[in-house]
């Protein structure tokens, strides 16, 4: 079950909808922004490349 600290949760709304489901999606726990930034470089990093 995904998890958004409070501290962080105005970035993490921030962000666009679609990008917000995919992460809830995966069921992290985000207790700081590191997590944050790590979780997308990990959506970038699992992007098809062209």
């Amino acid at each position: 079950m995904a998890y958004v600290d409070p501290a962080i949760r105005p970035q993490f709304d921030s962000m666009p909808a679609h990008l917000r489901e995919h992460i809830l999606s995966m069921g992290v726990r985000l207790e700081t922004m590191a997590d944050l930034m790590g979780c997308l470089e990990r959506i970038i990093a699992e992007q098809p490349q062209k």
